[in-house]
């Protein structure tokens, strides 16, 4: 066991610690790997390398790759050994050690199925009794996404609004518009989200109101790579054929439910039309991840915001009519909000608005009372669960509002209120009082009295 001040570390992690402190730099060989980066595509395998210099043999020696931390390696080995209780996690099953060439110095590390989270540096590090020598190298992991894909909503700020979107890129993607001379046009917005699996997803919106620009082209380019992807679309077709021919509605008042209850998001097409063909989703704040989304009969699992796994159901009894209502279960602050329902066809779509506004009733107040020194006593009004804010109150018997002595709101990690106020009463003549906590949203309050008589 080694005591190192403030720490108190196992046998295992204490001796590592030594072997480190004891190391020093070598003076007989050197290590070198490639002075370029490496480059590997999403998926892909790529192999890492590094040879000592003068070349000798390695079997005798330890042979270390890591990324931040040596105690943490991507591998391993001693004595031909493979040391794989210090591996890193994510590494386990997806390396091989290669050492063909190990008795001129020279080792590789293959990694299957590169991934975003593989780019970086890594560092090769070989160790000889107390002698070490290491290098660094980069791997730059690139990924071609999918072809963009161009969806034409309606007519917006005299123009028509057209949306270029794309998954599966990384790292992030350049994105430009071209109408049909290759002149760039401006673009109106751009957002990029990294996905679970660290990829992104590029959506890029083009506000087009010159009449005369008949064809427009969306381009997305990985800069490592050098390879774009393109899509095009001819407005003036589309605008006469589907652009007009169905608007989407919804409610025009805000939805208002309580937390823990069902949220139900209703959107329908007008005129009447059968939208089982068609791509329905219902978005926040981008259209990928989505709330849901529905293509030709099925869920599309894959596109779906973490936060909504689990939550969600489809009522569709009324597609063949164009209406469909997303049920969202258990209610949560975080579902407030502005949500919008997509109905999209052979690339066209139209959208409907619909406002969320979840409420909080907490539980009702509990006064507890303190007596002081002076003979004053204060009493303290507590509740939690509430949302927005609520809105606290003391009064007398009489109904007159008394003040606070002191008062707060805190918010808990799921968005509810928590309530305290207290009240300094000098005058122990008073009956009684009331703590009334009301919901501005709901109208309804709950409220608690507390009786002084005989105190």
């Amino acid at each position: 066991m080694v005591d190192f001040p403030g720490y108190h570390l196992s046998g295992a992690v204490a001796s590592f610690f030594f072997i480190l402190l004891t190391m020093r730099p070598s003076d007989d060989f050197k290590v070198i790997s490639p002075a370029h980066p490496i480059l590997a595509r999403v998926g892909e395998d790529v192999l890492l390398t590094c040879q000592l210099l003068p070349k000798r043999t390695a079997r005798h020696m330890e042979v270390r790759w890591y990324r931040s931390e040596p105690s943490t390696p991507v591998f391993a080995q001693r004595d031909g050994a493979e040391l794989a209780e210090m591996q890193m996690e994510e590494y386990r099953g997806r390396v091989e050690w290669i050492e063909d060439n190990i008795a001129a110095g020279s080792v590789a590390l293959k990694i299957y199925n590169i991934q975003p989270s593989d780019n970086g540096q890594y560092w090769c590090r070989y160790q000889e009794e107390s002698y070490c020598g290491e290098t660094s190298l980069e791997l730059k992991v690139a990924g071609l996404g999918s072809a963009p894909n161009i969806h034409m909503e309606g007519r917006v700020e005299g123009g028509v609004q057209l949306v270029c979107t794309a998954t599966g890129w990384y790292p992030e993607p350049q994105v430009y518009w071209e109408d049909m001379e290759g002149e760039k046009l401006l673009t109106g917005s751009e957002h990029h989200i990294q996905d679970e699996d660290g990829l992104f997803y590029v959506e890029a919106i083009l506000l087009v109101r010159d009449a005369s620009i008949e064809t427009v082209s969306c381009f997305i380019h990985n800069v490592l790579l050098h390879e774009e992807k393109g899509a095009v679309i001819s407005i003036p077709e589309k605008l006469q054929t589907e652009l007009a021919s169905f608007q989407v509605i919804g409610p025009s008042l805000p939805i208002l439910v309580e937390v823990g209850e069902d949220i139900q998001l209703t959107c329908y097409l007008t005129p009447k039309a059968n939208a089982q063909s068609m791509e329905v989703r219902w978005v926040r704040y981008h259209r990928f991840p989505a709330v849901y989304v529905y293509v030709d009969g099925d869920h599309v699992a894959g596109e779906q915001m973490e936060e909504y796994r689990g939550r969600t159901a489809l009522v569709s009894d009324a597609i063949v009519e164009g209406r469909l209502t997303l049920q969202i279960h258990d209610a949560r602050i975080s579902d407030t909000g502005q949500y919008r329902c997509l109905f999209e066809e052979d690339g066209v779509y139209q959208e409907a608005r619909l406002d969320l506004k979840v409420a909080g009733l907490g539980s009702s107040p509990l006064i507890t009372m303190e007596g002081l020194e002076d003979g004053e006593i204060q009493l303290t009004c507590t509740s939690d669960g509430w949302f927005p804010q609520p809105h606290v109150q003391w009064r007398d018997m009489e109904g007159q509002a008394l003040p606070s002595f002191s008062g707060a709101l805190t918010q808990g990690r799921h968005g509810l209120f928590h309530v305290e106020t207290s009240l300094l009463v000098r005058n122990l003549s008073t009956v009684n009082v009331t703590c009334s906590i009301s919901n501005p949203l709901l109208g309804q309050e709950k409220r608690a009295t507390f009786s002084l008589s005989g105190w």
